[in-house]
């Protein structure tokens, strides 16, 4: 007995359209622990505030490097998080310690929002340091002058020339 060339080739051609219908039907299921796109998260800096540090921010947060590049404080900072946007801030204590070049101490306040998940994010800050030569002139009564920054988790200080 003699077989046709379709009705041999169907079963095979079934099978390709029930395996399509299926895969078609999963993908159309939501399921809330697969992320189907990443996130997008944008840096939000705060700018630079003088206070004496009560109420802000101190989610936890690892300076890996830090420098002065002319009015800019540039710092490269990691911590955890991955699902909600994270905001920072320079902040800058509010009282002079009288040295050469005075000093000031400095911390970068960050706020995870919330957010627990444990992705390793690395972001690079810059934040503007033109408050505090401001502050100094103000204070110092000086149009230039030099500051030692000793911000929290860098290591050394920054001087900041202006």
């Amino acid at each position: 007995m003699q077989t046709s060339d379709t009705s041999r080739f169907a079963p095979r051609w079934l099978l390709g359209i029930a395996a399509a219908i299926v895969l078609a039907a999963c993908g159309t299921v939501a399921d809330p622990a697969i992320i189907r796109e990443p996130p997008t998260f944008s840096i939000d800096l705060r700018g630079t505030v003088f206070t004496s540090d009560t109420g802000l921010p101190r989610d936890p947060i690892t300076i890996d490097s830090a420098r002065v590049d002319g009015d800019t404080l540039a710092a490269f900072v990691t911590h955890g998080g991955g699902c909600a946007n994270h905001t920072y801030q320079l902040v800058v204590g509010a009282a002079w310690m009288e040295s050469f070049p005075v000093q000031v101490g400095a911390r970068i306040a960050h706020n995870a929002n919330g957010d627990v998940c444990k992705a390793l994010l690395r972001q690079n800050l810059r934040m503007s340091l033109r408050p505090l030569a401001e502050a100094y002139r103000a204070s110092y009564k000086q149009e230039h002058g030099t500051v030692s920054i000793q911000l929290s988790g860098a290591t050394g200080a920054l001087l900041y020339k202006f």
